[in-house]
């Protein structure tokens, strides 16, 4: 009797069967459809299982810190000949810090790379030389600390306020964000993400995994047409409203004087002002956002009852001051202590 052709090629066939089946898994296993909360981004079972077998079930809530009892220097991407002392304290807290071991006033900047200033010469960081104005006016004895982190969104400075600063008695903690917030909002949807770099949890192990992180961030995120969707738009500004919000209620309930700083910059007055992907209208629009964001500050700050110093109005955007779009060169963050000392001299006077 003549075999058919299942019969004949019966081994050849439960290959085949066997290997469709495994595509099928694999397929379905990589589809992006788990989200950790809604309009966070989706992610696959892949992802989850790699993720849950790194982490061996365990979370915790990352401290994003400048790591403790550096004494070392930092080169600028835009002239590699100079270098900038950059050392920290026991806590994280960029040096000069701690002066008085019972001070008058302790004073707390947090915020990111601009709050840190790390290409600014030890004696001018803003953080610092503010402190040393105001004691200067006040004749009181003043501990300002410099609580920044580049890449820090207001998501990790209230983790930082809570972790670190409570413990030292503050009387008045300084915010300063907007850029990084934007960005982590822009392309994460929600503080709550998955990024590696910017997610407020972590896990134990330290190899990067498949998840996204802000180094690809500007090809691979899938929100990031949403910059043009007008509810999309409100979303994110809505988010950042309730987490500034939420700073000044946390700041107050342990008896300290929030602050509020808009951001100097080059973005707002600038109408070429292009993100690295050099995509003009995107760029248009991420300006048009930013300006948004510096106003909700302001509208937070004012429906508060909160001091706003208004670095953006304050801070002229010229290269003298700002060597990028953001960031304080010398004269710039000599600059800005001069205006933050002024606007606190009558706060901390009472």
């Amino acid at each position: 009797m003549k075999k058919n052709f299942f019969e004949k090629y019966a081994r050849l066939v439960l290959i085949t069967i066997n290997l469709v089946f495994l595509g099928l898994v694999v397929w379905v296993i990589n589809l992006d459809i788990l989200q950790d909360a809604p309009g966070a981004e989706k992610y696959s079972l892949y992802n989850k299982m790699e993720y849950e077998l790194l982490c061996r079930g365990k979370r915790f809530i990352k401290l994003r810190e400048n790591r403790p009892n550096q004494n070392t220097f930092r080169v600028p991407p835009y002239d590699e000949t100079q270098k900038y002392s950059f050392r920290t304290d026991e806590n994280g807290f960029v040096l000069p810090s701690k002066i008085y071991e019972n001070p008058d006033l302790n004073i707390f900047f947090i915020g990111g790379s601009t709050t840190e200033c790390e290409m600014v010469d030890e004696p001018y960081r803003f953080p610092y030389l503010s402190g040393r104005i105001l004691e200067e006016k006040t004749g009181k004895k003043i501990n300002s600390y410099n609580g920044g982190k580049s890449g820090n969104n207001s998501i990790h400075s209230i983790n930082s306020f809570i972790n670190k600063i409570m413990p030292l008695n503050p009387d008045v903690v300084v915010q300063m964000e907007t850029i990084n917030d934007l960005s982590t909002l822009l392309y994460e949807a929600t503080y709550w993400n998955r990024n590696v770099s910017r997610s407020n949890l972590a896990c134990f192990s330290q190899k990067e995994t498949g998840l996204r992180n802000f180094k690809n961030e500007w090809a691979a995120s899938p929100f990031r047409g949403k910059i043009f969707d007008v509810a999309h738009q409100q979303k994110i500004k809505a988010e950042y409203r309730k987490i500034l919000t939420l700073f000044v209620s946390v700041t107050r309930a342990v008896g300290a004087k929030p602050v509020l700083m808009t951001q100097a910059n080059k973005i707002v007055d600038n109408p070429d002002f292009l993100v690295s992907e050099g995509d003009k209208e995107f760029s248009k629009k991420y300006r048009e956002l930013y300006t948004d964001f510096q106003n909700i500050t302001r509208d937070v700050a004012k429906k508060n009852g909160v001091l706003l110093i208004d670095l953006a109005k304050e801070v002229p955007p010229l290269d003298e001051y700002l060597y990028d779009s953001v960031h304080l060169t010398n004269e710039g963050s000599k600059l800005v202590a001069k205006i933050i000392s002024k606007k606190l001299e009558k706060y901390v006077s009472h």
